[in-house]
């Protein structure tokens, strides 16, 4: 089960770096840029826009992030890949 922490969702102009619970203990998940790029709606976006939209952006992607902490057991930090990610 993940609890994720969108409200602590942050960009640091490269990652969005999105925190979540799990049995295990807490996990970041680090979203590079070229990743949120293969959202259709954020395929250009700049990073001012990342910025504003960083919970909306990171509740498109729990799902696939969800998929990669279920192959990941026992981290403290996972990376979504851009070829982890359909939309």
């Amino acid at each position: 089960m993940v609890r994720w922490l969108f409200d602590q969702v942050t960009w640091d102009g490269q990652a969005l770096r999105v925190p979540a619970k799990t049995e295990s203990g807490q996990v970041v998940c680090k979203v590079p840029r070229n990743t949120i790029h293969m959202l259709r709606l954020y395929s250009d976006a700049i990073g001012r826009e990342i910025h504003v939209d960083r919970q909306r952006i990171a509740e498109k992607l729990a799902p696939f992030l969800a998929a990669k902490l279920l192959q990941s057991t026992n981290v403290e930090a996972v990376e979504l890949f851009p070829w982890e990610v359909r939309d």
